[in-house]
């Protein structure tokens, strides 16, 4: 009787000891599960058009056709553009001094950069057009950075370089290491 007692007793804390393991591996898949979790933005927009003022004088026109803007779960708050965004800069007359679009962006809040990516295009009021794959407006610094392939078009020449910097309304720019610079001929290039 007493060899059945102790047999019963062990298979009672056999079956305690995997039960409580059990929990615990199930407490650890739950952890993991919902740390895997996607990101669901806090607001999203559709076909937004928003303009920023100072003092009722217009600086930007910002275009998008989808914003998602995520708060909560990320270490600094930020604005996704996923199908891509068209910016527009005003001069104190409501001038367009230059414009921007690209394929795909993200501003961050905090750090206050925008970071463009895919088919960006930026053209200044003289008609100089920046053609890159990447760069990052920063916002406080005034400057637009790419540390890619850029090509930039004038009036008289094609220049293509890696690496670039320019002021935010692309009205001064200098290519960090140019690789080619292709001169226009005007009457040929009318003819196109």
């Amino acid at each position: 009787m007493l060899f059945f007692k102790n047999i019963y007793r062990a298979g009672i804390i056999a079956c305690s000891v995997c039960m409580f393991s059990a929990c615990e591996n199930d407490m650890k898949q739950i952890e993991a599960l919902t740390q895997k979790a996607e990101l669901v933005p806090t607001e999203s927009s559709t076909n937004l058009n928003v303009i920023f003022s100072d003092s009722g004088a217009m600086e930007y026109r910002l275009k998008a056709q989808q914003m998602d803007h995520y708060v909560l779960g990320v270490k600094e708050p930020y604005s996704e553009f996923p199908k891509g965004v068209y910016i527009e800069s005003y001069d104190k007359n409501n001038r367009v001094k230059s414009t921007m679009k690209a394929d795909y962006a993200i501003r961050h809040e905090t750090s206050k950069k925008m970071e463009a990516r895919y088919k960006i295009e930026i053209v200044n009021e003289n008609g100089e057009r920046l053609n890159t794959e990447h760069l990052v407006w920063n916002e406080e610094t005034h400057q637009i950075i790419s540390d890619t392939y850029v090509e930039i078009r004038t009036s008289k020449e094609v220049i293509q370089g890696t690496g670039m910097v320019a002021n935010e309304d692309f009205s001064e720019w200098e290519i960090q290491k140019v690789s080619g610079t292709i001169p226009i001929d005007e009457k040929e290039f009318k003819k196109d």
